[in-house]
């Protein structure tokens, strides 16, 4: 074998030509030679890590004037404060378009003008995860939709949609209603058996059985599998496994950062090993589900094939797999076994996270004291529902229901912000002017190949020019007033002027199905259950490990992920 193979594919034309000349035995090569290539690295990685940075044209932009330390930029300081608290305060001191340092103090942007977002998201082939980023997701979700890029990421997505159309979603309505009813149940006994006499209230974590809700939702929906935490709690090992990947003391470090770029560091981090072991548990059930179903959908067409119009089932595993076999599938356009196991971490993950959370902070956001009239309000409109089960129809026409839902994503955006890098250099347009660090006026802004972007959505979300000077507060109103905020039509959301679900290309695949979910879940509960803030609650925090979550810091200094609420019954009396 020749040892230039092992080369990288831009090492200079002397090195490479000069080792193919060089008679060698083995390994062995002279000292100069593998000094020239080990200086050609050094180079190559400084002028990647420094170099090129410098003169990315994103320092033109308008930013904080630190550049912070060499190895953190601003990161370090982005870390320790709340989910975009730094870039909010940028953001009114110089405009919404800023670049600041990032790791190795590169140039990073961040915008919350909603053209330029629509331009990067609407070109999302162009614009897609850093490479660093790819990595950490694959180690956590594996190679499905989240990792993938490109003509991988429209193959994925073309075999995923039918798990996610309407008619799928209206299949698995009884599935969240069994648990959602499941839930409030559990809820009402702790109220009744727990409580002072004749008051019938509890002070409960509803974070918790939240998440035990929602992945035992995603278990029988998902996948055809019964997990039972509702029942069983953090027996399943899933549960644990979970807990573990979200904690919210798992910050950054510095080994965790080396890590992106030095993958033998991965071993060494205690983030690195959870990750590890979290994913080892996924993978292994998964492995099993994927086993059984494809085991179960063979027998039950008794040797027949498969073909896209028959794809078909109640979970959306089955749906996968069917699509999957279909016969007249081309090759090129299936997913191999790997991309499979993909897509189950992700929804996994994805499928019960994120609306737990969600949930979490409307029931947070409806006991506190000022917005009690909401929930009020809510419970009476949803008392109008005369069926035990509504359809997704009747739901869905509930226009306070579908308010407060749209506002909690508004309000709330459980995934604050996510990372993208520019594929090409680029143009890149605004809707309003911006100041340069010259002090001339400009409607766009250039970036360079390889620059990275940090996609504020919580930020868009919350922004006073778009939403008004009452953007920071719970006010499902805003929906019923008719368009009183014309520039949430800017916004390049798949859903309702909002980036809770993102859009474009990349935008949540699976938003009707958390929509339906979160409605299903507040039918269930609103109506015979009532929320308010603990008699001297806990100072809740924000803190994000891949969603934001609310925590409590504790005796010792560490957060723990928790949201106590009082919960009694309606009709107590």
């Amino acid at each position: 074998m020749s040892f230039s193979r092992i080369l990288d594919d831009h090492a200079p034309e002397q090195v490479r030509r000069l080792l193919e000349d060089f008679p060698y035995n083995g390994w062995q090569v002279t000292g100069g030679v593998a000094g020239s290539y080990l200086a050609y690295k050094v180079i190559k990685l400084l002028k990647a890590w420094f170099i090129d940075p410098q003169l990315s044209p994103l320092a033109n932009l308008p930013g904080p004037e630190s550049r912070g330390s060499i190895l953190w930029g601003h990161m370090a300081e982005i870390f320790k404060a709340p989910p975009l608290a730094l870039h909010e305060e940028w953001f009114n001191k110089y405009g919404h378009t800023i670049t600041y340092r990032g790791f190795f103090l590169a140039p990073r942007l961040s915008t919350r003008d909603p053209k330029a977002l629509a331009h990067m998201l609407n070109h999302s082939y162009d614009y897609p995860k850093p490479p660093q980023l790819r990595s950490m997701l694959s180690r956590i979700f594996g190679k499905g939709l989240l990792f993938a890029e490109g003509d991988d990421h429209r193959r994925q997505r073309k075999i995923m949609n039918p798990c996610f159309g309407p008619g799928q979603i209206r299949d698995l309505m009884p599935v969240f209603y069994d648990k959602a009813f499941e839930l409030r149940d559990v809820w009402i006994r702790q109220a009744v058996e727990g409580g002072e006499p004749n008051e019938k209230e509890k002070e409960i974590d509803v974070l918790v059985w939240l998440t035990r809700a929602t992945l035992d939702v995603i278990g029988l929906a998902g996948f055809g599998y019964e997990f039972d935490t509702l029942a069983n709690g953090e027996k399943n090992e899933l549960v644990r496994a979970f807990m573990e990947l979200f904690s919210p003391n798992q910050g950054a470090s510095v080994i965790g950062l080396l890590a992106l770029w030095v993958p033998v560091l991965r071993w060494i981090g205690k983030r690195e090993r959870i990750v590890a072991q979290s994913k080892a548990i996924m993978d292994r059930v998964g492995i099993q589900l994927v086993r059984e179903k494809r085991a179960a959908i063979v027998a039950a067409l008794g040797g027949g094939g498969v073909e896209k119009k028959t794809v078909g089932g109640r979970d959306l595993l089955s749906v996968l797999i069917k699509a999957n076999m279909a016969t007249d599938v081309k090759d090129t356009e299936r997913m191999s076994d790997e991309e499979v196991m993909g897509q189950i971490s992700t929804m996994l993950i994805a499928g019960h996270e994120t609306t737990a959370t969600s949930i979490t902070w409307l029931l947070y956001d409806l006991s506190r004291p000022q917005y009690q009239p909401v929930q009020t309000r809510l419970r009476e409109e949803l008392l109008t529902l005369t069926s035990e089960c509504p359809t997704m129809e009747e739901l869905n026409n509930l226009p306070y229901l579908d308010a407060v839902v749209r506002e909690n994503l508004r309000y709330r955006s459980v995934a604050e912000t996510t990372v993208r890098c520019a594929g090409k250099d680029d143009i890149v347009p605004v809707s309003t002017p911006y100041k340069d660090r010259n002090g001339i006026e400009r409607m766009e802004f250039r970036i360079a190949a390889g620059d990275q972007i940090l996609v504020p959505i919580g930020s868009l979300d919350r922004d006073k020019a778009i939403w008004g000077e009452d953007a920071e507060e719970f006010k499902p109103e805003r929906w019923l007033e008719g368009n009183t905020h014309p520039r949430s039509a800017e916004i390049p959301g798949v859903f309702s002027g909002v980036l809770s679900f993102f859009g474009g290309p990349r935008s949540c695949i699976g938003y009707r199905f958390a929509l339906m979910e979160m409605k299903v879940l507040i039918f269930a509960l609103i109506p015979t259950l009532s929320f308010e803030l603990p008699e001297n609650p806990p100072l809740i925090e924000k803190k994000s490990q891949i969603v934001t979550r609310p925590a409590i810091r504790q005796a010792d200094g560490k957060y723990k992920n928790s949201m106590p609420l009082r919960v009694k019954l309606v009709h107590s009396d």
